[in-house]
């Protein structure tokens, strides 16, 4: 389980600062969460 949590740290880690120096990023984070979403609110 500590493993879970280190991975979902480093994966969120690693989301922001492809977000914060990658152009682009940012729109494909944003269409996969609101696909997810998408999911989770049917």
């Amino acid at each position: 389980m500590k493993n879970f949590y280190i991975f979902t740290a480093v994966a969120v880690i690693a989301t922001i600062l492809a977000v914060l120096f990658i152009p682009g990023v940012d729109d494909f984070v944003e269409r996969t969460f609101q696909v997810y979403l998408g999911r989770a609110a049917r």
